[in-house]
Formats: C-alpha cells, structure tokens, sequence
C-alpha cells in the first residue's frame, strides 16, 4: 500500500446519527464493507495524487470520492468522512492567501478557478455549517495537537510496511485540555500565535457531536521518526512541559520542551531537503 511519508492528520470522528443526512446515504457502501484506516488513508492519497497530476483543472466535486475512515470503540462504529471537496476547497483558498491570485492563475486556468468558486458556493449554500472531520500538515505534527491527547492514549500500530503512532481521546476529554492548555499559556506566556491556534483548534472541536472522537494520526511521518519511534512518548513531553510552566518550573519546562523540539526539528528538516 502506498502511504506518503510526509503527512500526519487529526481526524474527528462522530456517531453514525451526527452526521447529515446526505454524509449517511454516501456511506451506506462503508456501512456494509469495511475498510481499515490504511486502506481508507491510501484511497484518500491516491486520490489526491490523480488529481495533482491529471490536469491544470480544479476538481473540486460535491462527492467524498476518497472513503470514509471507521473506528471502532467498545461495540459502537464512529465515522470521520474524508470531506474532500471542502479541504480542497480550504487548501485551494489557503494557497491563494499565501501566494496570491495571480501566481495561482499561473497554476490554474481563471475559467477553472470561477467553477470551482460557484461550484463551492453553491455547496457552501446547502451546507452553511460544516466544517472537516480532517485537519492534516506536512513534514511533522503540529505541537498544539499533542494538548488534546495525553500518553496513555497512545498506540502503536502497523501501517503496512512500517509502524506508526495514533493517538485517540474522547472529544470532550481533548476540549477540556485545550481550555486548560490555554489558560496556562495565555498567563506565562507571550505567544499570540500558539494562543490564535489553540483557539481555533477549540473551535474546531466544538463543531462536533460531543460522544466524538479524536485522533492523531503520524501516518507516513513515522518513517522519518526513524528508531526513536517506539520511545517516542511527545504527548507526555508536552504536557510535563505544560505541568511545570503552571508551576512556574521553568527550568523543567525548558528541558523537556527542548527535548521535543530537538526530535521533531530533524523530521522538519526533511521539508528542506524536498
């Protein structure tokens, strides 16, 4: 199965009854056949990449197209669709934001940028509140995510031709700790941007049924984590980190952030090198 290495991702995942009517008949099929998250992973993947690489057109589709990933949690089935037609959508709005309308024109065809605009907008219509189950980042994990989830929820698990970590945690477990995390952070630390993020990731999580799940997921990433993947224990590291700068132990915070910094500071580099 082909996994790229350099993508992690934080899934929600709802009950069957808290999704929309139209998300509930798309997946009548997955209902019915079941696909582990590997195999729904690479679906979405290869997707992306048949897209990137089959023309200069958008192809941003009112269908799902790349699965639904299912998890499983004493008897009970949780979804998290893939959402591709509003990530793409985010993503192609974000690229705008970053290099400007007229470079991506260099990239997309005016008249194809329109559709995508009214097609969207015409989905956007029938869909005002909804938000993607899917966040994903490239060339690590974000260390924001990390607050969400503490160290006994994490596993390692067989991602076909290597391991990699997920992490999972009930929704309200995950937004209880961001109020918490930023409450700390917001008193000893002068950070906008770490405190804008740990907002809008709250945000993110009160979109969603509160029986939710939440997951991270390294997925390809975990390949570049190398030999120190099974001791590596981030979550714990943060949240030590977090417990003593709410002590004013800075010295203990510094040298276990560090620590965290320095392991993902390689897995970044790799960002450089491509």
């Amino acid at each position: 199965m082909l996994v790229l290495p350099y993508a992690s991702y934080l899934r929600v995942y709802e009950p069957l009854a808290a999704l929309d009517r139209a998300t509930r008949e798309s997946l009548r099929e997955t209902l019915q056949t079941s696909m582990d998250t590997i195999s729904t992973l690479t679906s979405e993947q290869t997707t992306v990449l048949r897209r990137a690489v089959s023309s200069g057109a958008l192809d941003i589709d009112g269908h799902q197209g790349a699965g639904t990933y299912v998890m499983r949690v004493a008897g009970r089935s949780f979804y998290c669709p893939s959402d591709m037609p509003l990530r793409s959508w985010l993503s192609l709005t974000s690229l705008v934001g970053s290099i400007g309308d007229a470079n991506v024109q260099l990239l997309f065809a005016p008249e194809s940028i329109a559709m995508a605009d009214e097609d969207f907008l015409s989905w956007r219509r029938r869909n005002p509140q909804a938000v993607p189950h899917i966040r994903q980042t490239t060339w690590g994990v974000p260390r924001t995510w990390f607050l969400l989830v503490r160290d006994a929820e994490r596993e390692l698990y067989d991602a076909g031709d290597f391991d990699s970590i997920r992490y999972r945690a009930k929704v309200i477990d995950a937004q209880r700790r961001v109020a918490s995390s930023h409450a700390v952070l917001e008193r000893v630390i002068d950070d906008a941007d770490l405190l804008a993020e740990l907002l809008d990731l709250g945000a993110w999580l009160d979109s969603f049924d509160p029986a939710s799940w939440v997951e991270i997921d390294y997925a390809g990433v975990a390949q570049y984590v190398g030999d120190q993947l099974v001791d590596d224990h981030s979550a714990d590291e943060v949240h030590r980190a977090l417990t003593a700068l709410r002590h004013g132990d800075w010295v203990t915070a510094g040298s276990t952030y560090r620590a965290f910094e320095e392991r993902w500071r390689v897995v970044n580099g790799y960002e450089r090198a491509n």
